[in-house]
């Protein structure tokens, strides 16, 4: 199934799944298709990202905070993410998306997903997303304002508060030269 379909199919039935109020966790069923499987026979780990962005847009949907942002022309972009895989999905396996908002600072917004499998986490995703409004980076403060909500405690792994210092890219308005490796130097 095409992503356009899966994103679609996700929006018309989130609502089916129930609300999922602030500082609760969205749970999406899912089933690893046959276009998800790479040559090792697994579903492919650039899947899981495609699939971590349905999460997200379930738990959207079912917060209410979808229609805000649609309302309010709140748009997310992906900031950071990284994935840490323990086991394989495999062809057709069923499994479960769990999603969460794990916390924010200034400036971005964190989910933690995981992958899981008969109450087994198969892989577990963190995603740093940044709220932007017409085109300008919203402060969290002023998001939650615009969404009409007041979010759960910040929850925020130690280990990533400094991970957008670390692995930062310069601004879209400063050069970014490609030069040669290495490329973290």
């Amino acid at each position: 199934m095409n992503r356009i379909f899966r994103i679609i199919w996700t929006a018309a039935t989130a609502r089916r799944r129930g609300r999922v109020a602030p500082g609760e966790h969205g749970v999406l069923p899912l089933r690893v298709l046959p276009n998800d499987i790479d040559f090792a026979g697994h579903m492919n780990n650039g899947v899981y990202f495609t699939k971590a962005d349905l999460g997200r847009i379930d738990l959207a949907i079912r917060s209410g905070w979808g229609r805000a942002q649609v309302r309010q022309r709140i748009s997310p972009v992906v900031m950071q993410e990284t994935m840490t895989f323990r086991t394989s999905l495999q062809p057709l396996q069923r499994y479960e998306l769990h999603t969460a908002l794990a916390g924010w600072d200034r400036i971005s917004v964190f989910y933690e997903q995981r992958f899981v499998v008969d109450g087994q986490v198969c892989a577990q995703a963190l995603v740093r997303m940044r709220f932007l409004q017409r085109g300008k980076g919203l402060d969290t403060d002023r998001l939650w304002q615009l969404l009409g909500i007041d979010p759960p405690p910040s929850t925020v792994p130690e280990w990533a508060k400094g991970w957008g210092d670390g692995a930062r890219l310069p601004s879209p308005r400063a050069d970014a030269p490609a030069g040669p490796p290495p490329f973290w130097a």
